[in-house]
């Protein structure tokens, strides 16, 4: 008994240990510190505000691992029930605990990872569980937990750097995903109504754009298109599009902020 142990033990203590998330980018985050050490299933390759509607083998699979991290998006939410009802034992981790969020129509604001310094409490949040689960490489997860720190710091000095050559300070936008990055960097945002406007709102919307000087219109990918075309059409500022959910997380801050500074 006692050699099948010790033939066991190595084996326990090398083999990856199974995690569950919503998205590749959230997934991106968590490798930046459990690098090889965990195996992340995750449920979709892709945003959908429409749930998708898993089999009991995939539920059960999803919800047999030893994590599910999210960031408490609202169809994440319902994952959690699907999750629970299938293993009430199963760790709900939101990797945005300890954030002070910010509101958008009276609930909280969950697209925190836009924002390099906030992303430093949630890859806190990831390594308090990471150590939990798995203290036998607590030290490997410090470490690369520490290099993450890092690489944020980095990415934030840049950003700000270079969005200190922008001549674009006011915005145009639909909805609030980009809040907390044009709040960490001074970006004056004017939220307007998913619509196409009618004739009488074209001069007020004219004047607005010349009094706070409004560059761009900033929309999410493949959303809102009819009504930043509207905007755009009516008062000559172009449409930019990013992507929140994209998986590569500092490759995605580089890029929204390139928007700022290209015409």
């Amino acid at each position: 008994m006692y050699k099948f142990l010790l033939l066991l033990l190595p084996i326990l203590l090398f083999s990856k240990f199974q995690v569950t998330t919503t998205l590749p980018f959230e997934a991106h985050i968590i490798k930046k510190i459990g690098k090889n050490h965990i195996r992340i299933k995750t449920i979709s390759n892709s945003f959908s505000n429409k749930n998708l509607k898993l089999s009991s083998s995939e539920i059960q699979s999803l919800s047999n691992t030893r994590a599910y991290f999210t960031f408490s998006l609202k169809e994440e939410k319902k994952y959690e029930k699907m999750f629970l009802k299938a293993n009430n034992k199963l760790n709900i981790v939101n990797m945005s605990d300890n954030i002070e969020k910010l509101k958008y129509k009276g609930v909280d604001n969950p697209y925190v990872w836009l924002d390099p310094i906030l992303l430093r409490t949630v890859a806190k949040n990831i390594y308090a569980v990471l150590t939990e689960i798995d203290s036998y490489n607590k030290d490997e997860y410090k470490a690369n937990y520490e290099l993450f720190l890092q690489e944020l710091d980095k990415s934030f000095l840049k950003t700000k750097k270079r969005l200190i050559q922008s001549e674009i300070y006011n915005i145009f936008v639909f909805d609030e995903r980009l809040d907390y990055f044009t709040k960490r960097f001074k970006i004056n945002v004017y939220k307007k109504k998913k619509r196409v406007l009618s004739a009488l709102e074209i001069k007020p919307l004219v004047e607005e754009v010349r009094i706070n000087e409004i560059k761009v219109i900033f929309t999410q990918e493949r959303e809102n298109l009819l009504y930043a075309k509207s905007l755009s059409g009516n008062s000559n500022i172009p449409v930019k599009t990013y992507n929140v959910y994209e998986e590569l997380l500092f490759f995605n801050l580089s890029n929204i902020t390139q928007n700022f500074l290209s015409k």
